[in-house]
């Protein structure tokens, strides 16, 4: 009898070890942490023309000059290569008023984007490149309206009541993706470790410069990015 409780005794450390082997083997690969960078934007482009004549021709104010056009609300950036995410997640757009609160965003493939109502006005809202893209029926205030995006693509967004309300989806496909700030600031959370290339979206369309990144194992990546004078891409 004290051999056969010698022998149950020493069957426990073993299992423990067994257990403890398995689940270092099952581990997923490591986590480097995030990556963050700052775009360094060239002047910013001319504004446009007036798009209707109003009774007078627009006049130079000496005493207080325009603003300079803003550009990065219409910037997103992507880190492509590296592992692909199993769950892309949920993308919450808010539409505000007359005009979504930010003109571009960007959505992983297979993400759920969802559209929230804000203002006091219902929006029928369509997908210019695919009909079928937005669930059909307007959506009221404060009510949301979802739909899943497949694959990479750009969306143009609008309601064919509202010329002036359009705003785009631009879908990548990697997990990391994001808008960036107004002075070019952006940051991507728990990168892998790996070789990645950064991508600037403006406007609509993906601009030509692309920018190397590795990511190591352990700590903070930091990445700078020049932006070529705006105005050309490739969609």
């Amino acid at each position: 009898m004290p051999a056969i409780r010698f022998v149950r005794l020493m069957s426990l450390p073993l299992r423990l070890c067994v257990v403890v082997f398995a689940s270092l083997v099952a581990l997923p690969s490591v986590v480097a942490g995030p990556v963050v960078g700052k775009l360094e934007l060239p002047p910013p482009p001319d504004r446009a023309p007036a798009a209707t004549k109003g009774f007078l021709d627009r006049q130079e104010n000496a005493l207080a000059p325009a603003r300079p056009v803003s550009v990065t609300p219409y910037m997103l950036v992507t880190l492509e290569g590296g592992e692909k995410s199993a769950a892309p997640g949920q993308v919450t757009w808010d539409l505000v008023g007359e005009s979504f609160a930010r003109p571009v965003i960007g959505a992983p493939a297979g993400a759920e984007v969802v559209i929230k109502n804000t203002s006091r006005i219902a929006r029928t809202l369509v997908a210019a490149e695919d009909k079928n893209l937005v669930p059909a029926g307007p959506i009221n205030p404060t009510g949301p309206k979802s739909f899943r995006v497949t694959a990479p693509a750009i969306f143009t967004i609008g309601d064919p009541d509202a010329p002036h309300l359009k705003g785009k989806i631009v879908v990548v496909s990697s997990p990391f993706v994001a808008n960036v700030d107004e002075s070019g600031k952006f940051e991507f959370a728990d990168v892998p470790e790996g070789a990645y290339k950064l991508r600037v979206f403006y406007k609509d369309a993906w601009l030509e410069a692309t920018t190397d990144v590795t990511v190591e194992r352990k700590g903070k990546t930091e990445v700078s990015a020049k932006v070529p004078a705006l105005g050309g891409g490739k969609k």
